[in-house]
């Protein structure tokens, strides 16, 4: 890198026009003009830096101009600091290609991560000259940069787990001795918190299920609200690992997907090949799908089957026995039980969606389908926030759609979009009904051991992790309760007494 100084004035001349660069005649004079200098990346820093060229100005001599330079240029070169010609970027694919034990979904994670998080930023960096400065400035210009285009942005939750994907590579550098310490441990994240989990309550689960009854794939939501099932495990979930007499359904093996392919894969964690045990009410639904998937396999015939998907090693598996399955037989892809489920869920309650807006006052409303009969006292809703309530008297079908006649002139405007209904559930995913499963359980008073077992994590650790806030009455359950537990003499309340009326001071018992 190879420094250049300059010395510039803003003068201008008698026609009022801004002096050429270098052509000032007062320059000579050594107080007029500041200095500036100016030095060219290094190709494998552009990246990094953000620039081809770094240059600054404003300084009162050419040596401080220079001196500014040289420690500008420090900067820069501590990302030359190497031995090798290696770069960040060729290890990180390397290290990606060579993660032969990865899950799909975890390799399809950890490929986006490098490709759009870190090699446009880290790449052509020698990774022995890799410091922890860098993977700061990295991850923060990632984060810029996914503002600046399509797509879901990167918010704390993906910067940090980008950078735990980046700490576990360079750890294997490190222990192959092709970097002496790993950079990654001397960067700090702001502090972030996930979002605590917040499910249906027992009621909503309830309705959901109840409108959910009639669906062709009812028993396979019951497994997953129920029972804690991922949706990976209800799609893999086969009839030879269902014990109806002990009512129990084993987990062998999920369907998942890597990026734009399914594969038919392990469970998760060893804890995972998990034997579920099954409430009476979930296998007798079990066995009603079975006599219905019975009917659509005599009616395919020949011509039923469940397909072929890799395994986690790409060897081709023949699927055999699925439970779930389309009525051709073919195996089911985990986001067809989403879109199924959300279809579902934002039926329960509702009447109808506004096909044609309305003005205030105005005695008559148009819905597309009606899935309840019409007359009766609703509430009006947009984007699931209750607005409003009418009374319908009457509807009158109009081909697709049906008109409202209402008992009194409209309380608000209704736009294209908004709902009538009663009690509309709040939008959730289809993984949220597993998270429903284990708050009931330990709201329920169930402990987070066997609550773990069930729903196949790798720890308690892990569901306390992710359920902390739904303990908290099961904590003050246990206090009450140790408390009732011990014999006293003296029970002492609170001066001011409590909620329940009861007076404060000491209480003086037998000793029971």
């Amino acid at each position: 890198m190879r420094i250049k100084t300059e010395k510039r004035c803003g003068c201008r001349d008698e026609n009022g026009r801004k002096y050429p660069r270098g052509t000032c005649p007062k320059l000579d004079q050594r107080k007029h003009g500041t200095w500036n200098y100016r030095f060219r990346v290094p190709k494998g820093l552009v990246a990094l830096v953000g620039k081809t060229e770094l240059s600054s100005s404003g300084y009162a001599t050419k040596k401080a101009a220079e001196e500014a330079a040289e420690e500008a240029m420090a900067t820069v070169r501590t990302g030359q600091q190497h031995i090798g010609a290696l770069t960040v970027g060729a290890y990180l694919w390397d290290w990606h290609s060579r993660k032969n034990a990865l899950r799909p979904t975890t390799r399809s994670r950890y490929e986006q991560f490098i490709r759009l998080h870190l090699d446009p930023f880290l790449g052509e960096i020698p990774l022995s000259g890799l410091r922890a400065e860098h993977i700061d400035a990295a991850l923060k210009r990632a984060v810029i940069a996914a503002q600046e285009r399509p797509g879901r942005p990167v918010g704390p939750a993906t910067a940090r787990d980008v950078l735990e994907m980046l700490r576990a590579a360079l750890n294997d550098a490190k222990r192959q001795r092709m970097i002496p310490f790993n950079p990654a441990d001397g960067v700090d994240l702001p502090s972030h918190q996930a979002p605590e989990v917040e499910p249906w309550e027992a009621a909503e689960v309830g309705r959901f299920l109840d409108e959910a009854a009639g669906d062709r794939l009812s028993a396979a939501y019951e497994l997953i609200a129920l029972h804690g099932l991922r949706r990976g495990e209800v799609c893999g979930a086969t009839w030879a690992g269902l014990d109806e007499a002990a009512g129990v359904l084993t987990i062998r093996q999920q369907i998942t997907r890597s990026g734009a392919a399914l594969g038919v894969w392990p469970p998760k964690t060893k804890s995972g090949r998990r034997k579920v045990d099954l409430a009476a009410v979930t296998v007798g639904s079990l066995g009603a799908h079975r006599l219905r998937q019975d009917d659509e396999r005599a009616a395919i015939g020949d011509g039923w089957d469940n397909g072929v998907l890799p395994d986690e090693h790409g060897a081709p598996v023949q699927l055999r026995e699925l439970i779930f399955t389309h009525p051709s037989g073919r195996h089911l892809a985990p986001e067809y039980l989403t879109r199924q489920m959300q279809r579902i869920a934002r039926r329960v309650g509702l009447l109808g969606t506004v096909r044609v807006s309305a003005t205030t006052g105005a005695t008559t409303l148009t819905l597309g389908t009606c899935y309840r009969p019409a007359e009766g006292t609703w509430t009006l809703y947009r984007d699931r926030e209750p607005i409003g309530e009418v009374t319908v008297s009457g509807a009158t079908r109009q081909g697709a759609r049906s008109l409202l006649h209402l008992a009194g002139p409209l309380p608000v405007a209704l736009a294209v979009g908004d709902e009538i209904g009663e009690q509309l559930l709040s939008p959730k995913r289809l993984h949220d009904l597993r998270h429903g499963s284990a708050s009931i359980m330990l709201g329920g008073g169930i402990d987070i051991t066997t609550v773990s077992k069930i729903l196949g994590h790798s720890s308690t650790s892990m569901t306390g992790n992710t359920y902390a806030h739904l303990l908290r009455s099961t904590g003050q359950q246990a206090a009450e309760m140790i408390a009732a537990a011990i014999p006293r003499a003296v029970r002492r309340g609170h001066p001011a007494g409590t909620s329940s009326g009861e007076t404060g001071g000491a209480v003086t018992t037998n000793g029971v």
